[in-house]
């Protein structure tokens, strides 16, 4: 099993052995907060896109949604991905 030291004035010892498994899920939490991030401003996008009445301000609407599109499905990948990692380590160490 892989450890990673970190350093913390806590206890006798000065540190603490940090698994890799709660790395991922860490890093798991961070990624699903910025799903939640993304998805506040996607719902942005769609309401200033019903409220727009200019073809300039509709167009940069829609390059805003589909940006954002993207964006939430790169992070909810990389979820799904560490999701699947977790199980897989999880089942072996089990």
């Amino acid at each position: 099993m892989n450890f990673n030291i970190e350093t913390e004035k806590r206890g006798f010892f000065p540190f603490r052995f940090k698994s890799k498994q709660e790395e991922g899920l860490k890093e798991a939490e961070e990624l699903k907060e910025e799903l939640h991030k993304i998805k506040k401003e996607l719902d942005l996008a769609y309401n200033n896109f019903e409220y727009a009445t200019e073809k300039e301000l509709i167009d940069s609407c829609i390059y805003k949604m589909m940006a954002l599109q993207i964006k939430y499905k790169y992070f909810l990948d990389k979820v799904k991905e560490l999701d699947a990692s977790f199980a897989k380590e999880w089942e072996q160490t089990s």
